[in-house]
């Protein structure tokens, strides 16, 4: 870090003046630090660790989330518009919203050892029907994903790192954990968005992509029942029951960014309903960029 330190004085002598008293001259200070992106969070981060005034703290602070929350939207805007078939990378950009510094090589190596599990089980004289059972003794039974103890509105049950960690986490956070795994496994399951914040899986029959056709359902995956297996007239009955069109939208797969936009729209209903309306109008911007 010294070295690196060494490489840029003027951004080191920048960071020095952040004491400025005069709220002008700081601004100025803020703005020529701010040009420098995410490479001047490591030595933000060494000179917060150095201070003990809260004022030069707080400043240092706020500039790094501005930094990081600036470099989170061009990602997101960049995986909408050039790599928005890879769910993953767009739950792991979620997640970063709330949690910066997560280390996305750990929670990948730690989906690729549920992955594993369920490799050493599966094979290709299953049936659909007995692919989803492996899949779910893997993730619910050995893994033992659940859902919250109590119904809650809680915004940390949203996001991959703590659900990773707790294992604890709402359906449409183990439902898009069990999409990644299935598709990582080259198995034909997608994520379907219903009404009420509800989200399933749809496993759709691979000869219909394969001969060019739209992908028909031949069942749907339900993480709030431990991946029980359902029909299209449950999903009818629920739009009747609600008194909803039976737009076809309700019963096909989504797309990876129609699957993260709904969780920011989630997470925004989250923060307001915690009182965190700062951070409800940072998710709202966000969800801007997959547009």
């Amino acid at each position: 870090m010294n070295q690196e330190k060494d490489k840029d004085p003027q951004l080191q002598a920048l960071i020095s003046l952040l004491d400025e008293p005069d709220f002008s001259t700081f601004n100025q200070v803020r703005n020529r630090i701010f040009t420098y992106g995410a490479s001047a969070v490591p030595m933000l981060e060494d000179a917060w660790e150095n201070t003990f005034d809260s004022l030069i703290q707080n400043r240092i602070e706020d500039i790094i989330h501005s930094i990081q929350y600036n470099q989170l939207y061009l990602d997101l805007t960049n995986w909408a518009h050039f790599r928005n078939d890879n769910l993953l990378e767009g739950y792991l950009l979620f997640t970063r919203h709330l949690y910066q510094n997560i280390d996305a090589e750990e929670l990948k190596n730690q989906i690729i050892a549920i992955r594993r599990d369920i490799w050493l089980e599966l094979n290709n004289n299953l049936t659909a029907l007995e692919k989803v059972r492996v899949l779910n003794h893997i993730i619910f039974d050995l893994h033992k994903f659940v859902l919250p103890a109590r119904q809650t509105t809680e915004p940390r049950y949203l996001f991959l790192n703590k659900l990773l960690e707790s294992r604890t986490g709402y359906s449409i956070a183990i439902g898009i954990l069990y999409t990644i795994l299935a598709q990582s496994l080259d198995l034909p399951v997608h994520g379907v968005l219903l009404p009420g914040e509800r989200y399933v899986m749809a496993w759709t029959d691979r000869s219909d992509v394969d001969s060019g056709n739209s992908p028909r359902v031949m069942f749907y995956i339900n993480p709030e029942n431990k991946g029980g297996t359902f029909t299209r007239n449950e999903i009818a009955n629920l739009l009747r029951k609600m008194k909803l069109s039976q737009n076809e939208i309700f019963f096909r797969p989504a797309t990876p960014r129609l699957i993260i936009n709904k969780m920011f729209e989630l997470l925004s209903y989250l923060l307001v309903d915690a009182g965190e309306s700062d951070k409800a109008e940072e998710a709202d911007h966000l969800r801007s960029a997959l547009i």
